[in-house]
Parts: C-alpha cells; sequence; structure tokens
C-alpha cells in the first residue's frame, strides 16, 4: 500500500507542476532507481561529445558542504575542467545563471523526477532488476517502469527488455595492486568489489558506508590498520571517495572509470544528431 501511494504521489507532482523554459537546450540524465546507477559517468560521457561547445552541468549537490561541491561534481571538475559547473536545489534559477553566463548546452544531472525545469530530451538510465522492482519504501524505485513512456532514450548497463542504448564500464589504467582493503560511500558497494576483484586483487577487507557520506580520519586510519593486519600492502577507493578523502599515512589509491557505449551505437548516433539540430535551432 505505502509504494502504491509513493506512486500516486509521484503521478500527482508531474501533473502539478509546470515546467519553466530556458533559451538554451536542456538535456536530463535520470533514473527510476534510488543510488548509483551510473548517471554522473554518462553525464561525463556527453560532454565529451561537445568540445567545441560551452556546457554547463546542474545538479542539486546532495549532501554537499556549504561553499563547497558534493562528490560527484568535484569528480567532474577534476576530469572535465573546461565544463562550468552549477550546484544547488532550484535547478531553475541554476539554468537562467548559466544561460546569462554564455553557457550553450546544459546537462542536468539526477532529472528525471524533477520537473520544475523543461528539458528537451529526457534520459533514463534502467538496470535490469529495476523491472521487477517496487516503488519506495519496499522496493528501490522512485517511479514505477511505466513512467518510462516519458524518456526519450534509455540507456542500460545490463541487459533490458525494452530497447535502449547498452553502456559498459572500464577501468583506465587497470593494475593489479595485489591484497587490498576497500571502501567507498556509494549506492551499490558491490558493483565496486566485484569492479577491484575483476582487477585480479584479493579484497581482505572492506568498509561500506552511505551514498555521499565521508569517511572520517580516524575511522580510515583504524580500517586501514586492520587492512594491513590482513595483509594489505594498500586501500582502494572509488573517485568519489578519493576526492574528498581524508589524510592518512597508507597508500590509497582511486579506480577511475570511464563509460563507453557498446550497444545500439546506432541510437547513441541518433541521440547526439538530435542534440546537434537543438543547438542549432536555438543558436
Amino acid at each position: 500500500m505505502l509504494s502504491w501511494l509513493w506512486e500516486q504521489i509521484a503521478a500527482l507532482r508531474l501533473r502539478w507542476i509546470k515546467p519553466q523554459r530556458v533559451g538554451i537546450p536542456v538535456v536530463s540524465v535520470g533514473n527510476l532507481a534510488v543510488g548509483g546507477t551510473g548517471k554522473t559517468p554518462l553525464v561525463m560521457l556527453l560532454a565529451e561529445q561537445f568540445p567545441g561547445r560551452r556546457v554547463a552541468v546542474l545538479a542539486r549537490g546532495y549532501r554537499a558542504k556549504r561553499g563547497e561541491l558534493n562528490d560527484e561534481m568535484q569528480v567532474i571538475a577534476r576530469r572535465l575542467p573546461w565544463v562550468k559547473l552549477y550546484q544547488g536545489k532550484d535547478r531553475v534559477r541554476l539554468a537562467q545563471q548559466a544561460e546569462a553566463d554564455g553557457a550553450e548546452l546544459i546537462l542536468l544531472d539526477d532529472g528525471f523526477q524533477h520537473h520544475r525545469l523543461f528539458r528537451d530530451i529526457d534520459l533514463v538510465i534502467v538496470h535490469a532488476n529495476d523491472w521487477n522492482d517496487r516503488c519506495l519504501p519496499f522496493g528501490r524505485l522512485r517511479e514505477p517502469v511505466s513512467a518510462l513512456h516519458r524518456a526519450d532514450f534509455v540507456f542500460a548497463h545490463e541487459p533490458v527488455p525494452c530497447e535502449a542504448i547498452g553502456l559498459e564500464t572500464r577501468v583506465l589504467e587497470p593494475k593489479n595492486y595485489g591484497p587490498v582493503g576497500i571502501f567507498c560511500g556509494i549506492g551499490r558497494p558491490e558493483k565496486f568489489r566485484a569492479t577491484v576483484q575483476s582487477l585480479g586483487c584479493e579484497v581482505v577487507a572492506e568498509l561500506f558506508v552511505g551514498d555521499h557520506r565521508s569517511i572520517s580520519p580516524s575511522r580510515l586510519s583504524r580500517f586501514a590498520a586492520e587492512a594491513a593486519r590482513r595483509g594489505a600492502t594498500s586501500l582502494l577507493c572509488t573517485e568519489k571517495d578519493f576526492v574528498k578523502l581524508p589524510k592518512i599515512s597508507f597508500p590509497v589509491h582511486c579506480i577511475q572509470i570511464e563509460t563507453v557505449v557498446t550497444q545500439r551505437l546506432d541510437l547513441w548516433k541518433k541521440l547526439l544528431t538530435h542534440i546537434e539540430q537543438i543547438l542549432t535551432q536555438k543558436a
């Protein structure tokens, strides 16, 4: 019953809120489920397709400290320093500011459920287990799968029963670090563990905290000592964790990944062509 009520509230919000437009194209990257699903890597992949354009990325900045970018936005700043970043709850105001600053294209990170800002294209990432899941609070979905009818393009990391652009994450400069301790604050830590193990590393200790949460220096030092007692020679974390890493006296490395399109390249090219057409129309 509570999941059904969540669905009804989500549907009502969609009908009540009138989207506000800005004068430049807005491309939203979103998902159905809570937690990490690869939205930010897809945002970065899209930004890289338009190197000659002034691209702005808008995000709410979940769990950001006052006056600082949150972990995901810091990763974008680290990888794509030429992209302008705007963070805050009022995405309409941020979009207006980006337009005033001369942006030509806005990429809205985690925007599928944000209805106040009009978007020209809605991209949604789905996972295979989304199809049999329920809405919050008993499942992980923020909206039912039927909401995909609003999406212009669907992306998937695993096979899904719909026409989708296939994505794959690949490790940049893979190395075998030997026995390691791993830690992260992401939505799906089991995927990080699998990535580390796929590199041939033996995971001897783990420390997982909630999505976007930081680990204090004292707690990380205690974990490093425990990992060392179990034979670890270093710690591994995600890039999201590395950008907010406290200083400790034990070696820490981050696993950098990139997202690539592996299936339905025809749809991917169609999407890029569509974005270029909108850019030309609104120029």
